[in-house]
């Protein structure tokens, strides 16, 4: 049997605040909507991408965000590491609060928003996107949602 070597994730207090510790992408659109008030809010690295799947490490600092966007053809599957966020899905409805060890699944076509909800803690989670690079994109939108997120706790209690 062939063993696996481990991935390293990086070191979260590391990451550059402009992605550049990540390999770029072809059609990398998320750098333009990591800012808010014109202050840098997150942080990201990739940990992993092969053709079918890529895994970033977020930081998103208090009150940060990944403003409302959709995606036509991938999945965001949302696994919080620390912190809690606020997942939109729309600018009137109600929102999904998802802590430690929650996951968030996004199917294509939904507009989403995450938010830090914390206003004094950072909020790290891995985002898992698939398919990787085939038929990738990130479009901005005001749009009502197109379809209804996937919420799945896989911890049934929570540990401080």
């Amino acid at each position: 049997m062939q063993q696996i070597e481990p991935t390293t994730i990086p070191d979260l207090s590391q990451l550059s605040y402009n992605g550049n510790d990540a390999p770029p992408r072809e059609n990398d659109a998320i750098q333009h909507v990591l800012r808010q008030d014109n202050s840098v809010s997150v942080r990201k690295a990739l940990v992993h991408q092969q053709d079918e799947v890529h895994i970033h490490v977020y930081v998103l600092e208090p009150g940060g965000r990944i403003k409302s966007h959709y995606h036509t053809k991938n999945w965001d599957i949302f696994f919080v590491i620390e912190g809690e966020f606020e997942a939109s899905h729309s600018r009137n409805g109600p929102s999904i609060r998802c802590g430690r060890h929650a996951m968030h699944l996004v199917p294509p076509g939904t507009i989403h928003e995450i938010v830090n909800a914390s206003t004094t803690e950072p909020l790290k989670f891995l985002l898992i996107q698939s398919p990787s690079k085939k038929g990738y994109d990130f479009i901005r939108s005001d749009l009502p949602t197109l379809a209804m997120p996937v919420e799945v706790n896989l911890f049934s209690s929570r540990t401080a």
